[in-house]
């Protein structure tokens, strides 16, 4: 017997449940003798204490390891459409005593009708060998229009304007592509996407590659209410979204962007009006880099010039550094084209700190505002 716990309660989980005992355990059994595979409970990371849903526990995190601990469980079950869970749910758990070869990452299955036997029979596929990431980010222009203060991405020190190469970029995400054939949710971004005259291309190409995943343009609106047909058109073709990071200069025109976005029938999120922002850059270097751990942003897969990077920090430091004489370590990225690179040693390598995190350190909040030029170092630095 092989006790699993399943994340979350919501419909995918209790339909990876139903699939596990119904028809995974029957095929396995059929083809081996060996279906033994017993879900014992769901999981959340802050689930009520005895919280009941159908006929099984729902466990809070330090409840699921105690009996994985115990070996009164032996897996954890994580449904691929809960591609924003993943985003904590993985590294915490490994961070925390649960070994990622016990961690086990379900085909999509939302929209199943019916499976296959040999579907069936890898219906399981170990973290690390799942040619899966719940999310992938890019820039397509380094640069920006709007120049917030404290912007990691430093937009506002690219002292000219940085588009990305779309014919290199094809080679780098289609060699991605050998390592993860699916991704979760995919973001372009900048500096300002909108910028580059090719973002329509990014868009058909994310398309291309990864049929299932959520594409999303992440823009400052401020060209939005001014691009060409031909952009809305490729949106709506390739099934992509628009995502707004709402500041102070666009939010009276917040409205006229909502109802040109309906009106072109292209889906939309936005933030909250951002008044504020986190400032965690610093030159003083922290002993370990166990900051990692806790930041949002190291789940924030970055692809960037043929390497791909936990953050986007490994690539856009240097503008810092050239900006402001500074030696920021600029390490952290994986090489897509070494050699020796598979899907287990590139999801492996995602989750570990590197050098650069040592100079981030928990967020200071501080007043949104455009930085002048030239730039200070209390632009970044709180």
């Amino acid at each position: 017997m092989f006790n699993v716990a399943i994340y979350n309660t919501d419909p995918i989980s209790c339909l990876t449940r139903n699939i596990i005992e119904k028809y995974y355990n029957q095929v396995m059994n059929s083809r081996w003798g060996g279906g033994n595979l017993n879900v014992v409970s769901y999981f959340e990371l802050t689930a009520p204490q005895k919280d009941i849903v159908e006929d099984i526990a729902n466990l809070n995190f330090l409840q699921m390891r105690s009996l994985y601990k115990k070996s009164l469980i032996q897996g954890v079950v994580v449904p691929r459409e809960l591609y924003m869970g993943q985003t904590s749910i993985v590294p915490f758990m490994i961070h925390n005593g649960i070994n990622g070869e016990d961690i086990y990452i379900t085909p999509r299955i939302a929209h199943i009708k019916s499976i296959s036997e040999d579907e069936l029979i890898h219906f399981l596929t170990p973290y690390y060998s799942a040619k899966y990431l719940h999310y992938l980010e890019f820039h397509i222009a380094d640069h920006c229009n709007l120049n917030c203060k404290a912007c990691e991405h430093y937009s506002g020190l690219v002292e000219s304007p940085k588009f990305t190469d779309f014919n290199k970029f094809t080679k780098d995400i289609e060699r991605l592509h050998e390592f993860i054939d699916d991704i979760g949710m995919i973001r372009i971004l900048g500096g300002e996407p909108l910028l580059n005259p090719e973002v329509d291309k990014y868009v058909t190409l994310c398309r291309r590659l990864y049929p299932n995943t959520i594409i999303s343009v992440v823009t400052n609106a401020l060209l939005l209410l001014n691009m060409p047909e031909h952009f809305f058109q490729t949106l709506r073709d390739n099934d992509a979204q628009i995502h707004i990071s709402l500041y102070p200069p666009m939010a009276d025109k917040f409205h006229d962007i909502c109802r040109l976005l309906e009106s072109k029938g292209i889906n939309y999120g936005f933030s909250p009006l951002m008044e504020e922002f986190e400032m965690k850059q610093t030159t003083v270097k922290a002993e370990t880099p166990d900051y990692f751990y806790s930041c949002y942003q190291s789940r924030c897969h970055n692809l960037y010039e043929g390497k791909i990077a936990a953050c986007f920090l490994p690539f856009t430091t240097k503008y810092f550094n050239r900006y402001f004489n500074q030696n920021i370590p600029e390490d952290g990225a994986i090489d897509l084209y070494d050699e020796n690179l598979t899907t287990e040693s590139l999801k492996k390598a995602l989750l570990k700190p590197f050098e650069r995190c040592k100079y981030c350190k928990n967020p200071v909040k501080v007043k949104w505002e455009q930085i002048k030029k030239p730039s200070k170092l209390s632009d970044w630095i709180a």
